[in-house]
Order: C-alpha cells, then structure tokens, then sequence
C-alpha cells in the first residue's frame, strides 16, 4: 500500500508513504525490489498445487466416510502418485505428511493397529 501511494504521488517519498501506513521500511524496500511474502514463496516451493493438495484431501475424506482414518503411508502414496504423473521421477520429502497435516489441520491420520483373531 505505501508502494501505491508513493506512486500515485499522494506522498512525497517512499519513507512518507511508509510513515503514513505504518509499515516496516525494510519490507516495503524489499516489496519493491520484488522479494515475495513468506507465503507466497513457501507455495512456490510446495511439490504439490493447491488443486493437486485438494485432491489429497479428497481421498482423506472418502477414507473417512468408509469408516477408516488415512494411514501416514496412503497419505504420502497419494501425494506421491500426484506428483508423479506431472514427474516419474519426482517424489515428495521424508516430512512432506507433516507439512500437510500442519497445512490442513482438518486432515488427522493414525497409525493401523494389529488385530487380534481369536
């Protein structure tokens, strides 16, 4: 916003233009120069799009409504089986699921537990 309003010539100067807003002078000089926000650059690193990751939690979700909780490994093979088809050589990191899992908060998995048979 300081950007705009030292370009439209509200104000004298960047350095008035980021008095007036309120911002950090150094994040606005580096909105200048084109550094992106953390958001933005961390979705920019992420293997998987957002439309790829909604496809994920799709699966999750038809996990759960046949009554079982993904598992930690049907979680990473669908994101991998995704990734895959844009890359065959492409694979998701060793915490991709946590990342997720913090992205999505909604989305829990647990661990199988061995069945006893009698």
């Amino acid at each position: 916003m300081a950007i705009e309003i030292a370009a439209t010539g509200t104000a004298a100067s960047l350095t008035i233009a980021v008095a007036i807003v309120g911002a950090v002078p150094t994040i606005v000089m580096h909105r200048r120069q084109g550094r992106k926000d953390q958001y933005e650059e961390g979705q920019r690193r992420q293997k998987l799009i957002p439309e790829e990751e909604r496809i994920v939690l799709k699966h999750c979700y038809f996990y759960y409504h046949l009554g079982f909780p993904p598992i930690i490994w049907q979680l990473h093979a669908n994101g991998t089986s995704i990734v895959q088809k844009r890359n065959p050589k492409e694979t998701l990191g060793k915490r991709w699921e946590e990342a997720f899992k913090r992205r999505h908060p909604e989305v829990k998995t647990s661990f199988s537990k061995q069945l006893d048979f009698i």
